[in-house]
């Protein structure tokens, strides 16, 4: 019965450091379930929805297939194959509201019944019944074509068919759902057509003949035995020794590679959620343990009364332990139940990026297993800080002794009529610095976090350089091949007559196979520009730098030797090292010319000359001008792609909510600090009050005490994030093909999330200074 009155009475009492406690762990399970939600909910979707479609263990784009029966009955016969299932397609480059693929698009032939695709509503609100048919002239596309060419319902997509102008436009019927190639990270994009216009490019495609641009094909998709030990790159080799697959195949990717690229965006910000919601955690116990330390000084007397009637240590600290723990779940609970409109909401938001729609449904044994882990945590801590209730004695309750030690600044600070507020503020905080060193400790994890995302958005840009820059196999302003008998020094002077060139390179992207399997090669002339890791680059001519996803494949490391064939013979090349290039998703290899040449022709419409201009600025204007002059004769390209403005826009979106739940986070904390450092100092403001302090100027003074520390904090959480933020966020970038992350903020980006920081506790301490004007000065001046 008493432990239930102690309880209820403990509750009522300190009912606003529990209901902060509660809201500041709702954060913390809001943001880490919507995490949960989206990462393994979305992860787990996509490879349903892969498997629902009929993606195979791997897939090959082919084109130019002379005999497809042939073919895929001989791939039909090798060990280890269990099936085989052929999807038709066109492939064809495509222009849409004056911006050009920068990949061939597949125009996929579909007819009525076919339940391979999900179709959206038109407003993308959900999913709609599949149309009976696809109406002649339409086409249906992944609602990531809005983020990446702003491409609506009844805007026209232009396919280029064939040279002099042949060109096929179709309107926007809608969207569907594409877990092959949907996202905007993967450059190849699906378009449903009906098979009257199929059949009619076909057969333009057949009367053009050598003149066409577009090209007949297929996606084959390869199931393995289960319970097959072959790995994909086995199975690859064993295709391309035992059947003519290599002859006519685009690329190849397997079903892990394929799901992995279609979740980059996602998996990427969900791991900076995730150590977001950890950095909300550790503060949330920082502000957990400095109200635990509060309530016993504040209910010292009280605790050693108690034990004088008979109740013991273990009691009064399951008591409060029980408090506590009601807070904890008051807080968790609903934010594990808001996960759900949270994550259906991020869903919809991201929807024009992913080209999924997430699922919202909460992964529960997952949920369960994180949040019993951090509630024996909690409860664990709070335990630990509630240990100094066993040396409360009666005798100290008596003699008026706390669990505080005072510190008393003695003459070394004199108080002076100029900058009394300052003063008064700084003479506060000296003697009674243990009070606000929560908001400290806060202000160092807040700032850290927020300086580390500040970095990540600098290192973005407002062109996205920074993630072009790691996606790309070495860094360039603009790229300019000659495809037709255009000189490169005519190039080059229509460059030069917009802006300086400050320096140059060529790389060219031929197709080889490595060790059996089909990879791009970026053939560089300056191989140290590669964006390497791991190990050296491949400075020698026997020597080759593979991606991560290509090392993982081929099953080798640094030092291995690896069999590259090109379209002129083979070689034995050393793997140097490891190197960074997202593109073809990750199956790339990189090589010198001269190593490159021992098994590959030369040409010079094989280069793509790479300038650095002196105003990068001038990149459009340049590329419109060649393009403008030359035709279809000059192949331009920025360091950028289309899709990449959708992901700057979705970082943004990220930004504003992070800097929502610190500026959040600031206020419940300083609401709970500023109201126990009130109620202990009302003697001291009633003093001040009768010395003619205006309650302005106390306001002011005990704003400026958070700013103080704050500042601080905001120091800290600034030197930790320069020491930490680069190893930290390429470890998560890690998530998307990218671990070469190099933050280089300029002073303005390195102060500014301490600055905001500092500002939000100055903002909200002064809020929370309001109920200074509201005291009655009897009440601030009785003993």
């Amino acid at each position: 019965m008493e432990n239930r009155i102690l309880f209820r009475a403990g509750i009522r009492r300190h009912k606003g450091s529990l209901i902060g406690i509660a809201v500041l762990l709702f954060l913390v399970s809001l943001s880490l379930s919507t995490v949960l939600t989206v990462s393994l909910g979305g992860g787990s979707y996509i490879r349903q929805e892969m498997q629902r479609a009929g993606f195979g263990s791997l897939t090959a784009w082919v084109s130019g297939v002379p005999d497809m029966e042939l073919l895929t009955d001989s791939i039909k016969a090798q060990e280890g194959i269990e099936g085989l299932q052929v999807q038709n397609l066109l492939f064809s480059d495509y222009e849409a509201k004056g911006v050009e693929s920068d990949s061939e698009g597949q125009l996929i032939l579909w007819s009525g019944g076919d339940k391979t695709y999900r179709f959206f509503r038109n407003d993308l609100s959900g999913y709609s019944e599949a149309p009976k048919e696809i109406a002649h002239g339409t086409v249906y596309v992944s609602p990531s074509m809005i983020s990446i060419m702003n491409l609506q319902i009844g805007d026209s997509i232009t396919f280029p068919i064939a040279r002099g102008g042949q060109n096929v436009s179709l309107t926007v019927a809608g969207y569907y759902e594409d877990p092959f190639m949907g996202s905007s990270m993967i450059g190849m994009k699906g378009f449903l057509i009906c098979e009257a216009d199929y059949t009619a490019i076909l057969q333009d495609i057949a009367e053009t003949g050598m003149d066409s641009l577009a090209r007949n094909g297929a996606m084959l998709h390869i199931f393995t035995e289960a319970g097959s030990n072959a790995s994909i790159a086995d199975i690859s080799q064993l295709l391309n020794e035992n059947t003519t697959i290599s002859q006519y195949t685009e690329f190849i990717h397997s079903a892990d590679a394929i799901e992995g690229f279609m979740g980059i965006l996602q998996n990427a910000f969900c791991g900076l959620l995730a150590a977001f919601a950890l950095i909300l955690l550790a503060a949330a116990m920082v502000v957990l343990g400095h109200s635990i330390s509060g309530v016993m000084e504040q209910d010292y007397k009280n605790l050693g009364i108690l034990k004088t009637i008979g109740l013991t240590g273990g009691g009064l600290v399951r008591v409060q332990l029980a408090q506590y723990l009601a807070a904890m779940l008051v807080g968790i609970l609903p934010g594990i139940l808001a996960a759900y409109p949270a994550a259906k909401a991020a869903g919809r938001m991201t929807l024009t990026t992913t080209g999924v729609l997430l699922p919202a449904d909460l992964p529960v044994l997952p949920c369960m297993a994180a949040f019993t882990a951090i509630l024996l945590l909690l409860m664990g801590f709070t335990v630990l800080k509630l240990r100094k209730i066993s040396s409360v004695t009666p005798m100290k309750a008596i003699r008026g002794e706390t669990t505080e030690i005072r510190w008393k600044p003695g003459k070394s600070f004199q108080m002076k009529i100029e900058g009394l507020p300052f003063r008064l503020a700084v003479r506060q905080l000296l003697s009674g610095k243990k009070r606000y060193v929560s908001a400290c400790l806060i202000a160092v994890l807040l700032v850290f976090f927020a300086s580390l995302a500040g970095r990540m958005n600098t290192w973005l840009g407002p062109e996205g350089k920074g993630m072009m820059d790691a996606f790309n196999p070495a860094d360039l302003d603009i790229g300019v091949q000659a495809m037709g008998e255009l000189e490169p020094e005519e190039m080059e002077n229509m460059v030069r007559s917009y802006t300086d060139i400050t320096d140059s390179y060529l790389l060219a992207m031929p197709s080889v196979s490595v060790n059996g399997t089909n990879y791009t090669a970026n053939v560089i002339t300056e191989p140290e520009r590669f964006h390497i890791s791991q190990g050296d680059t491949s400075r020698s001519p026997d020597e080759v730098v593979l991606t991560e996803t290509a090392a993982s494949d081929q099953g080798v490391g640094i030092g291995d030797k690896v069999t590259v064939r090109g379209d002129t013979g083979s070689g034995e090349f050393t793997v140097s090292g490891i190197y960074h290039c997202a593109n073809d998703m990750g199956a790339n290899i990189g090589m010198n010319r001269e190593g490159y040449l021992t098994i590959g022709q030369d040409a010079p419409q094989l280069w793509c000359h790479h300038y650095f201009l002196a105003d990068p600025s001038k990149r459009t204007a340049v590329t419109e001008a060649l393009t403008e002059a030359y035709g279809g004769d000059v192949h331009v390209h920025e360091n950028s792609w289309p899709g990449l403005f959708g992901i700057i826009a979705a970082m943004h979106g990220l930004l504003v909510f992070m800097y929502g739940m610190i500026a959040l986070f600031v206020l419940i904390v300083v609401l709970m600090a500023g109201g126990r450092i009130l109620a202990a100092e009302q003697k001291d403001l009633g003093i001040y009050k009768s010395m003619g302090c205006s309650v302005k100027m106390l306001r002011v003074t005990f704003s400026l005490r958070f700013g103080i520390v704050a500042s601080i904090g905001a120091a800290g959480g600034t030197v930790l994030a320069a020491i930490l933020t680069d190893s930290f966020v390429s470890a998560v970038m890690r998530l998307a093909g990218i671990s070469n992350f190099a933050s280089r903020p300029d002073l303005s980006n390195i102060v500014l999330p301490g600055l905001i920081v500092v500002l939000l506790f100055l903002g909200c301490s002064y809020l929370a200074a309001g109920r200074i004007k509201k005291a009655d000065m009897a009440v601030l001046t009785a003993d």
